[in-house]
C-alpha cells in the first residue's frame, strides 16, 4: 500500500455512550477521513446517552445487536463487506468478539489498551468479584496474545500495565494519546462563565468544584464528597457539581453526602452534553480516580485553562506533568488541602491554567493525534505485507 492510498478500518466498540473511548472516537473520525483513513464503526449495542447521534450523522455505523454468537457472526459479515486493511477493537467485549471474528480473514487486528483495570494497587472492588476479574483477564490475555497484531495504548504507564496484564511484548505496543478538537471545547471567557452560572443558578462569587464521570468505584467521587466536608468548613460558599450518569456507586455516593452533611453544597447534574460549558463556569476540576487509562476529561480541562486536582496515579501524572496538583490516591484530606491551597493562592491557579493550556497545545490537539493514528494504521499494514 502506498502512503497516500485510502486505508479502510473496521472499528469495533461496545457502543457510542458516554465514556472516554467513545468521545475520542467521535473526535477522530473526521480528521482521519481528511488523512485518507475511512472507518466503518461497528457497535455491539445502542446507547441512550453519549455520542451516538453525533457519530451516526455523516459516518458509516452499524449495530449488530445482542447475543455473543449473533454479534460474532455480524462482525464477520461487516469485515467481509468492508474488506478493511485493519480491524481495530476497543473495550473488553468488543476486543474479544472483534479478535475472534477476524480469524481466517487475513486482516491484521489492532486493540486499544484504554484502562489499567488488571494492574492497579487497590483493595477489593465492591462491584466486581475477584473471580470474575480473573476470568476476564484470562480471556483477554489469551485472545490478545494469539489474535492481535499490534496494540495501541494511551500512555506509557498504561502500555506497561497492559504488557504485564496481558502477557504481550512491550515492543508490540504503540503509545498514542487521546486528542480533543478545540473548536468543540470553545474558549473560556467571563461572559461564558457568567452565562453558564446563571443557567445553573450559581452566584458569580461561589467557588465551584467540578467532578465529571460515571458514578462508579473507579472514579473515586466518594473522596471528593469527603473532601467537600473539610472545604466547606473553611469556605462555606463552595459547591460541588457532579456531572455524570448514574452507576453502581450512585447509592453509596448519595449515602455519603447525607452522612457528611453536605447535601446543600452538592449539585447532582446527571449526564451532560455540555461539559466544556461546565468547565468554563468552574474554578477547579476534581479527578480523584483510583485508576485510569488516560483521563480525557483532564485534557479537556487543560485545554480550557481549568486547574486540575487529580489522583497521583502513573497515567494521570504522565498526562498532566506539572500542569495539575497531584494527591495521594484515596486521600480525601490531601484532596481537600489541595483545593484549599488553590483557592487561597490565585497565583497557583494562574500557573496551573497556563501550564495546562500549553501542554494541551503541544500534545493533545486532535490534529496531532490524528496524524499519529493514521501513521500507526499504515505502519501496521506495511509490516503485515512484508
Amino acid at each position: 500500500m502506498t502512503s497516500d492510498a485510502v486505508l479502510r478500518v473496521v472499528y469495533v466498540i461496545n457502543g457510542l455512550g458516554t465514556g472516554g473511548a467513545e468521545r475520542s472516537l467521535a473526535e477522530l473520525l473526521g480528521p482521519l477521513r481528511q488523512r485518507d483513513v475511512e472507518i466503518r464503526v461497528v457497535c455491539l449495542e445502542h446507547r441512550a446517552e453519549g455520542v451516538e447521534d453525533e457519530v451516526v450523522a455523516g459516518n458509516d455505523v452499524s449495530f449488530v445487536g445482542p447475543g455473543l454468537v449473533r454479534s460474532w457472526r455480524a462482525i464477520r459479515r461487516e469485515i467481509a463487506a468492508a474488506k478493511p486493511h485493519v480491524v481495530h477493537t476497543t473495550i473488553f467485549e468488543s476486543d474479544v468478539l472483534g479478535r475472534l471474528a477476524s480469524i481466517g480473514t487475513g486482516v491484521p487486528v489492532v486493540s486499544s489498551i484504554v484502562n489499567t483495570s488488571y494492574d492497579v494497587p487497590r483493595g477489593p472492588h465492591p462491584d466486581v468479584p475477584p473471580a470474575k476479574l480473573r476470568v476476564v483477564r484470562a480471556i483477554d490475555g489469551f485472545t490478545a496474545r494469539h489474535l492481535v497484531t499490534r496494540f495501541h495504548a494511551l500512555t506509557r504507564a498504561s502500555a506497561a500495565a497492559g504488557a504485564r496484564a496481558l502477557g504481550v511484548s512491550p515492543d508490540l505496543i504503540e503509545v498514542i494519546p487521546r486528542g480533543r478538537d478545540v473548536s468543540r471545547l470553545g474558549e473560556p471567557s467571563p461572559a461564558r462563565r457568567a452565562r453558564i452560572r446563571s443557567q445553573l443558578d450559581l452566584s458569580g462569587d461561589r467557588y465551584v468544584m467540578l467532578s465529571v464521570g460515571r458514578q462508579e468505584h473507579q472514579k473515586g467521587q466518594v473522596h471528593a464528597i469527603e473532601a467537600l466536608a473539610t472545604i466547606v468548613a473553611r469556605h462555606p460558599d463552595t459547591v460541588l457539581l457532579v456531572a455524570g450518569r448514574d452507576g453502581a456507586a450512585t447509592g453509596r455516593l448519595r449515602d455519603r453526602v447525607r452522612s457528611q452533611g453536605v447535601g446543600g453544597s452538592v449539585r447532582w447534574l446527571g449526564h451532560r452534553d455540555d461539559v466544556p460549558d461546565l468547565m468554563a463556569a468552574s474554578d477547579v476540576l476534581l479527578f480523584p480516580s483510583l485508576y485510569e487509562g488516560f483521563g480525557g476529561t483532564v485534557i479537556e480541562a487543560m485545554a480550557l485553562g481549568l486547574p486540575v486536582v487529580a489522583s497521583d496515579i502513573p497515567t494521570l501524572s504522565e498526562v498532566t506533568s506539572d500542569a495539575a496538583i497531584m494527591t495521594e490516591v484515596g486521600s480525601s484530606s490531601e484532596l481537600a488541602g489541595a483545593v484549599i491551597e488553590l483557592r487561597d493562592d490565585p497565583t497557583l491557579g494562574a500557573r496551573l491554567s497556563a501550564a495546562g493550556r500549553a501542554r494541551f497545545s503541544s500534545l493533545y490537539t486532535i490534529d496531532a493525534v490524528a496524524d499519529q493514528m493514521a501513521d500507526f494504521y499504515r505502519a501496521v499494514v506495511a509490516a503485515r505485507s512484508i
